[in-house]
């Protein structure tokens, strides 16, 4: 069980948990949770997005031959013995959370344990940002700005998006946690029992229940800013290319790298092309809203730098 582990594993397990899932909802759970307010009980929400969340951790874990987190923590060393500045990346994404600020946690937990690994993850993620850009214009200027462009469905045809965006999230959910689930368990040990990863399970599904109890938390506001972030249709459109960007670049790049960046980049693509062919938002505050989302991902960059450079030396002091 997790009992037996040093008090700063456990504790800094629960911080990730809470911290990581709370933030990067944004970009997993927020199209989902705008899309359901009102139209689902958030009972049989949680209970879906937990039985994904099982079904994942545990493929990996059995595959994985005891590693939840799909290999991604092979070259990240968890420090011996843990102390209690380990614990401040989690507790500084927690605090970021609360602000409403969509910190990228791979550079702010991952870097403090593995700091040489920064550059390598900044160049990834950059990769990961074009990439998703690029692909938000490609998607949103040729093909689906149609959609965007359409009436709200009608009853009938609002139930088929809604079934669709079902299986969208459950589709992109699963893929955030295979990229991300390093970032929960790079406090644990690297092979875990039977035991400790079904309180594991437990304690990240009560998580994510209360996440969707409070609806997304201050970070869900960015979504909502979005052109039509919080119909069905728009955010079905939105889970299903953001997972399979994931899924391709779970592929291409088998290492750690900022899913909150890739967001990004496709929320700003799709923000463009709607631009262009819709002329919903005006050209300057297109640029706006492009530039202040990139100054707060360059802003958690700063962070995660800060608190890399910080965490040795207070272990080195305590």
């Amino acid at each position: 069980m997790l009992a037996p582990l040093p008090p700063l594993q456990s504790l800094g397990f629960l911080l990730a948990g809470y911290a990581v899932i709370g933030n990067d909802a944004l970009q997993t759970l927020g199209p989902f949770l705008a899309g359901n307010r009102g139209q689902a009980p958030r009972a049989l929400q949680a209970l879906f997005l937990c039985s994904v969340l099982c079904a994942v951790l545990l493929l990996g874990w059995q595959t994985g031959g005891g590693d939840p987190a799909w290999g991604r923590l092979a070259g990240v060393g968890l420090p011996e013995p843990l102390r209690w500045p380990d614990l401040l990346p989690a507790v500084a994404v927690l605090g970021l959370t609360r602000w409403g600020l969509p910190v990228s946690t791979s550079f702010l937990v991952l870097t403090a344990f593995a700091p040489a690994s920064l550059g390598g993850m900044v160049l990834r993620s950059l990769l990961g940002y074009g990439l998703a850009f690029v692909s938000g214009l490609v998607v949103y200027a040729w093909l689906a700005w149609p959609l965007e462009r359409a009436e709200a469905p009608q009853a009938g045809e609002a139930i088929g998006w809604l079934l669709l965006q079902w299986l969208a999230t459950g589709w992109l959910w699963g893929q955030w946690l295979i990229h991300d689930l390093a970032n929960i368990y790079v406090y644990l040990p690297r092979q875990l029992s039977a035991a400790s990863m079904g309180l594991s399970l437990a304690v990240l599904c009560l998580g994510v229940s209360l996440l969707v109890a409070v609806g997304g938390g201050p970070i869900q506001e960015l979504l909502r800013s979005k052109c039509h972030g919080d119909q069905p249709r728009s955010t079905t459109l939105i889970a299903l290319v953001f997972g399979l960007i994931l899924f391709g670049l779970g592929r291409l790049v088998p290492t750690p790298l900022s899913t909150t960046w890739v967001f990004l980049g496709l929320l700003g693509g799709r923000e463009a092309a709607l631009n262009w062919r819709l002329g919903e938002i005006a050209g300057a505050d297109l640029g706006r809203t492009l530039v202040a989302d990139l100054s707060k991902a360059a802003a958690g960059l700063v962070l995660s730098v800060a608190v890399a450079w910080l965490v040795p030396l207070l272990r080195a002091e305590f």
